[in-house]
């Protein structure tokens, strides 16, 4: 065996949705600027990514994240992504602020307020940390907003940039239950090729049930463009409900097994609304992954 290129890894979740950050590899920018690098990553390091992301090192819902140093905020942070997964998520920048702080890679802070550079601009998060453990991350929305109420749907653009199409639950489907996970998953795929055979410019569809005794508890499933459930509650997803619940100021949301986000709304104004969720991010463990260039998978693969 050929140890042909080798990448340090903190695997995290956040409610159940799986980040891989890259600490360490063979994958090098030139860039300065961070747009400029994004590009680079998106548009080369094929073999790398594929390597990370696909199975048997990886899965259909693994997200990657590349940790970057950068003079504009504490930390510079890229995404790469399966194909037609959504280029930015809240998730990973818990994720990787959590895994950073408590591996000691970034020193800890004494207001435990980080900034994190992206492509999307730089967002603040806010940590609380209790014997070198990230106990909650804090990070607030930009703009949220509906863009039109349809007779059986809602389309709700979130920071100004990624629309979700959110449907009640149908009489098909008697609840956001495990039991009833495979008419959930069917709904789901003819659904997401409606759409997208539509024409309709969406980043996730969403499945909602709401609690007839709460109205500030819901549950949903949420759908990439492939019928891929999301596998958390989702903070895009519970920042597009809470914006198309016109009359609620928090939210609970739940996952099909259990998971909870809780939102709450900070500004609403004649351009839309704003929002913050505080969260826990966890580290499952580091790995060191190797590339054997006689291994015949060597860039994996994937079973939808």
């Amino acid at each position: 065996m050929s140890f042909g290129k080798l990448f340090s890894t903190i695997d995290t979740h956040v409610a159940g949705e799986a980040f891989r950050i890259v600490t360490n590899s063979s994958i090098r920018f030139h860039e300065d600027d961070v747009q400029a690098a994004n590009d680079a990553l998106v548009n080369g390091f094929e073999h790398e990514r594929n390597l990370l992301l696909n199975e048997p090192r990886g899965h259909r819902g693994m997200h990657g994240c590349i940790v970057l140093p950068t003079k504009e905020a504490d930390v510079r942070l890229l995404f790469f992504n399966h194909k037609g997964v959504s280029p930015f998520k809240y998730e990973g920048l818990l994720a990787t602020l959590t895994a950073l702080i408590e591996t000691g890679t970034i020193a800890q802070k004494e207001d435990g307020i980080y900034t994190i550079e992206t492509v999307q601009g730089i967002y603040t998060v806010k940590t609380v940390v209790k014997g070198g453990e990230v106990i909650s991350t804090k990070i607030d929305s930009k703009t949220c907003s509906r863009l039109n109420e349809e007779k059986d749907a809602d389309i709700v653009q979130v920071d100004n940039k990624r629309n979700y199409v959110i449907y009640e639950c149908p009489t098909s489907i008697p609840a956001i239950e495990l039991q009833h996970l495979a008419a959930i998953q069917q709904w789901g795929i003819q659904k997401t090729v409606e759409l997208s055979n539509a024409g309709v410019q969406y980043e996730g569809v969403v499945l909602l049930e709401k609690d007839e005794g709460n109205a500030s508890s819901v549950r949903s499933v949420t759908f990439e463009k492939d019928g891929y459930i999301l596998r958390s509650p989702g903070i895009d997803t519970s920042f597009a409900i809470l914006t198309s619940l016109d009359e609620q100021t928090v939210l609970k949301n739940e996952s099909v097994f259990g998971s909870c986000l809780e939102v709450s709304l900070t500004q609403s104004d004649e351009r839309g609304k704003q929002f913050s969720v505080a969260t826990e991010a966890f580290v499952t463990g580091t790995h060191n992954f190797i590339l054997d260039e006689e291994d015949p998978l060597k860039e994996g693969f994937l079973l939808a």
